[in-house]
Protein backbone atom coordinates (compact mmCIF):
# COMPACT_ATOMS: atom_id res chain seq x y z
CA UNK A 1 0.00 0.00 0.00
CA UNK A 2 1.31 3.48 -0.80
CA UNK A 3 2.33 5.57 2.18
CA UNK A 4 0.43 8.76 2.76
CA UNK A 5 2.29 11.96 3.21
CA UNK A 6 1.03 14.95 5.07
CA UNK A 7 0.38 17.94 2.86
CA UNK A 8 3.11 20.58 3.13
CA UNK A 9 2.46 23.27 5.71
CA UNK A 10 1.33 26.56 4.29
CA UNK A 11 3.83 29.39 4.34
CA UNK A 12 1.59 31.36 6.71
CA UNK A 13 1.81 28.67 9.38
CA UNK A 14 5.56 28.13 9.06
CA UNK A 15 7.74 30.25 11.34
CA UNK A 16 9.74 32.82 9.42
CA UNK A 17 13.45 32.87 10.08
CA UNK A 18 14.78 36.05 11.66
CA UNK A 19 16.64 38.35 9.30
CA UNK A 20 19.56 38.38 11.72
CA UNK A 21 20.28 35.28 13.81
CA UNK A 22 19.60 35.18 17.51
CA UNK A 23 22.65 36.12 19.55
CA UNK A 24 22.98 34.74 23.06
CA UNK A 25 25.88 35.97 25.15
CA UNK A 26 26.89 34.57 28.54
CA UNK A 27 29.15 36.74 30.71
CA UNK A 28 31.01 35.38 33.73
CA UNK A 29 29.24 32.01 33.56
CA UNK A 30 29.40 28.91 31.41
CA UNK A 31 26.79 28.66 28.63
CA UNK A 32 23.87 26.59 29.86
CA UNK A 33 22.24 24.46 27.11
CA UNK A 34 18.93 24.27 29.01
CA UNK A 35 18.86 28.05 29.35
CA UNK A 36 19.72 28.47 25.66
CA UNK A 37 16.75 26.27 24.80
CA UNK A 38 14.46 28.36 27.00
CA UNK A 39 15.73 31.57 25.38
CA UNK A 40 15.18 30.16 21.87
CA UNK A 41 11.62 29.11 22.79
CA UNK A 42 10.82 32.55 24.19
CA UNK A 43 12.26 34.30 21.11
CA UNK A 44 10.15 32.03 18.88
CA UNK A 45 7.06 33.25 20.78
CA UNK A 46 8.16 36.86 20.23
CA UNK A 47 8.50 36.15 16.50
CA UNK A 48 4.94 34.78 16.39
CA UNK A 49 3.69 37.93 18.11
CA UNK A 50 5.74 40.35 15.96
CA UNK A 51 6.56 38.70 12.61
CA UNK A 52 8.72 41.61 11.43
CA UNK A 53 11.28 40.92 14.19
CA UNK A 54 14.67 41.48 12.58
CA UNK A 55 17.12 40.52 15.32
CA UNK A 56 17.41 39.62 18.97
CA UNK A 57 20.40 39.80 21.32
CA UNK A 58 20.12 38.25 24.79
CA UNK A 59 22.82 38.82 27.40
CA UNK A 60 22.93 36.66 30.54
CA UNK A 61 25.42 37.77 33.16
CA UNK A 62 26.45 36.53 36.59
CA UNK A 63 27.54 39.25 38.99
CA UNK A 64 29.02 38.95 42.45
CA UNK A 65 31.17 36.51 44.33
CA UNK A 66 29.29 33.25 44.73
CA UNK A 67 31.42 32.14 47.68
CA UNK A 68 29.98 34.81 49.95
CA UNK A 69 26.48 35.71 48.78
CA UNK A 70 25.81 33.76 45.59
CA UNK A 71 25.50 35.13 42.09
CA UNK A 72 23.17 37.88 41.14
CA UNK A 73 22.00 37.19 37.58
CA UNK A 74 21.25 39.92 35.08
CA UNK A 75 19.38 39.37 31.79
CA UNK A 76 18.97 41.96 29.05
CA UNK A 77 17.02 41.51 25.79
CA UNK A 78 17.54 43.80 22.78
CA UNK A 79 15.23 43.44 19.78
CA UNK A 80 15.20 45.18 16.40
CA UNK A 81 12.06 45.75 14.40
CA UNK A 82 11.89 47.95 11.28
CA UNK A 83 12.69 51.50 12.32
CA UNK A 84 13.16 50.84 16.03
CA UNK A 85 15.35 49.12 18.61
CA UNK A 86 13.53 47.93 21.70
CA UNK A 87 15.51 47.23 24.88
CA UNK A 88 14.23 45.71 28.11
CA UNK A 89 16.90 47.13 30.35
CA UNK A 90 18.42 44.84 32.94
CA UNK A 91 16.36 42.34 34.92
CA UNK A 92 17.89 40.91 38.06
CA UNK A 93 17.36 37.62 39.85
CA UNK A 94 19.15 37.07 43.16
CA UNK A 95 20.52 33.53 42.81
CA UNK A 96 17.66 32.67 40.41
CA UNK A 97 18.60 32.91 36.75
CA UNK A 98 15.11 31.78 35.65
CA UNK A 99 13.52 34.70 37.51
CA UNK A 100 15.77 37.18 35.71
CA UNK A 101 15.07 35.50 32.35
CA UNK A 102 11.29 35.55 32.85
CA UNK A 103 11.36 39.18 33.99
CA UNK A 104 13.33 40.27 30.93
CA UNK A 105 11.12 38.45 28.43
CA UNK A 106 7.90 39.54 30.17
CA UNK A 107 9.12 43.14 29.90
CA UNK A 108 9.92 42.60 26.21
CA UNK A 109 6.41 41.28 25.55
CA UNK A 110 4.94 44.44 27.13
CA UNK A 111 7.23 46.67 25.05
CA UNK A 112 6.37 44.81 21.85
CA UNK A 113 2.65 45.11 22.69
CA UNK A 114 3.16 48.88 22.98
CA UNK A 115 5.05 48.86 19.66
CA UNK A 116 2.21 46.99 17.92
CA UNK A 117 -0.40 49.38 19.39
CA UNK A 118 1.56 52.42 18.21
CA UNK A 119 2.00 50.90 14.75
CA UNK A 120 -1.73 50.26 14.50
CA UNK A 121 -2.61 53.67 15.91
CA UNK A 122 -4.19 52.18 19.05
CA UNK A 123 -2.40 54.34 21.58
CA UNK A 124 -3.96 54.82 24.99
CA UNK A 125 -5.21 58.35 25.52
CA UNK A 126 -5.71 59.55 29.06
CA UNK A 127 -9.07 61.16 29.64
CA UNK A 128 -8.74 64.31 31.77
CA UNK A 129 -10.62 64.26 35.04
CA UNK A 130 -13.29 66.92 35.60
CA UNK A 131 -11.58 70.04 36.88
CA UNK A 132 -8.23 69.23 35.28
CA UNK A 133 -7.02 71.93 32.95
CA UNK A 134 -4.55 71.36 30.13
CA UNK A 135 -1.08 72.61 30.97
Amino acid sequence: APTRRSPPASRASMPRPMKTPLQIQFRDLMPLPSLEGEIRARVAKLEQFVPELMSCHVTVEAEGNRHHQGHRYVVRVDVRVPGEEIVTGEHHGQEDIELALHGAFDAMVRRLEDHVRRRRGHVKHHVPKPGDEPA
